[in-house]
Formats: structure tokens, sequence, C-alpha cells
């Protein structure tokens, strides 16, 4: 990975961790199953992690290019707005859980997650031009976002077993359930960016001499991070179903460090081939 791309890979993870994470609350909030606890554990996390990425946002000097990779900045105040209205509706989110006032909660939650919806659209229009087109960076960007989301709320939530054993099965199942669909989404997208030619080829200080398919990231990308997941993912649907909470929640565990490892060999790759993996 490009040294020069750090700083924008670090908030990519903030940004879909957040933005994914309020997402599947809400999700798990509005169908059931689910305590007020967790609601409001998962809201205050958003919130930290929305907070983070906008003080990381506002620390960085944005120019045209990342090292050989164009971009077009004018999408980067955009994107900080949104990110801040992110944060501020799941502090509100949090709180309204504490007190008791669900409905207003759930409102706060839809707003911060249409917040995020627009977060990703700026984020993926910043980050398109040498791309094939915007749908390239905006699928791999909302399936990213999902699967952090996804494995995040799951593992979570798989803690509350750990200390109520009486919670139904079947919030853990179809979270896992979310998670594989996730990933997917994520196979789908990275053989479309693949196969479909980008626009221009970023052209970094230190190139790798080497093709993408020539590169044992890509590799790595492809197997850590999508082919193991989704592997523990339905291991952890099969555990849920014979209620096996404890187990099930360590196989979300180490799905959630490979989705994140995965994520991180992703955004480099992007960053050295212009196709978002």
């Amino acid at each position: 990975m490009n040294v020069a791309a750090l700083p924008y890979t670090l908030l990519l993870i903030l940004a879909e961790l957040a933005i994914g994470s309020l997402w599947v609350t809400l999700a798990s909030d509005l169908r059931g199953g689910v305590t007020r606890g967790f609601v409001m554990t998962m809201a205050l996390c958003v919130a930290i992690c929305g907070f983070l990425a906008y003080w990381a946002a506002t620390g960085m000097n944005v120019g045209t290019d990342v090292d050989g990779y164009r971009i077009d900045p004018a999408w980067f105040d955009d994107f900080k707005r949104a990110i801040m209205v992110v944060t501020v509706t799941s502090a509100l989110y949090m709180f309204a859980a504490f007190m008791g006032w669900d409905p207003i909660g759930r409102f706060a939650g839809i707003a911060g997650s249409m917040a995020g919806i627009l977060a990703v659209g700026v984020l993926a229009a910043m980050l398109a031009p040498p791309t094939w087109g915007f749908p390239a960076q905006f699928l791999a960007l909302f399936a990213g976002t999902l699967a952090m989301g996804a494995v995040s709320v799951s593992m979570v939530w798989g803690h509350w077993y750990l200390t109520e054993g009486a919670l139904p099965s079947w919030p853990l199942r179809d979270l896992s359930w979310g998670l594989l669909f996730a990933l997917g989404l994520q196979v789908l997208v990275l053989l479309i960016n693949l196969v479909v030619p980008v626009r221009e080829t970023p052209a970094p200080e230190n190139p790798v001499d080497v093709s993408l398919f020539a590169n044992p990231v890509l590799y790595l990308r492809i197997g850590v991070g999508l082919v193991f997941p989704i592997v523990l993912a339905v291991l952890s649907i099969k555990t849920t179903q014979i209620r096996a909470m404890q187990s099930a929640t360590g196989l979300l565990y180490i799905c959630m460090g490979a989705v994140f490892a995965g994520e991180v060999l992703g955004k480099g790759l992007m960053f050295i081939t212009a196709r978002p993996v």
C-alpha cells in the first residue's frame, strides 16, 4: 500500500464501520428481538466511530491525487458534513434509547442512515475518477459498509447471549444471514470490477512491478477477506440453529478480524490499480 494512501484507508474503514453499524443496528431495532441496552451500546459505538472519522477527515489536506491516484476533492466537504450528521444522530439515538424514547431514537437512526448513504455516495464520487465509473466505487463502498456493519453488530450481539441465556436465537441467525448476503455482494462487485477496464491506471512514485492478477495481495484479499469470512458466517448460522451461541460469537470474532483485514487489503489494491476490490 502507498504510504500516502494510509490516511484515506483509515478514513474509509472508520466511515464504513460507523455507517454500516448504524444501518444494521437500526434494522435490528426495527425488526425487534434485540434489547434496548444493545441498541444503546451500538449507537454509542457508531457515534464514537463517526466522530473519529470526522476527526480524521478534518486533519487531512486533500489534494487532487493520492500518490498518482486521481481524486475529486470537491466532494470532501460534503462527506465531512454527512459524517457529522451520522455522528450527531447516533448520539441522539443512544440518548433516546437510554431514556426509553424509542420512536425518537428510531427517527434519529433513520435520519443518520440516510446521511450515511449520502456519505457513501460522496466518497464514491470523490474516489471514482480513475475507475470505470461511479457505480464501481459506490457498489464497492456500499458492499464493504454492509459487511463491516453486519460483522460488527452480529459479533457484539453475540455477547448478549453470554449474560442473558433466555434471549431468542433468531436475531443472531438473521444477522449472520445478513453478513453472508453482504459478503456475497462483495464477491459479485469484486468480479465486476476485475473484469471492466478502468479509465486510467494510477502512476505512483514507487509503482508495483507486477500486474494485479500476479499480485499476491489480491489473493489474500479474496481468501482472507471473502472466502474465509463466508465459511465462518455459514458456520455461525449452523451453530445458532443448535443454540451454541458462545461458539457462534467466537466464530464471528474471527470473522470480524478477517473482514477488517480484507477491507484494508482491498483499499490498498484500489489505490494502486483503480479497481475497487
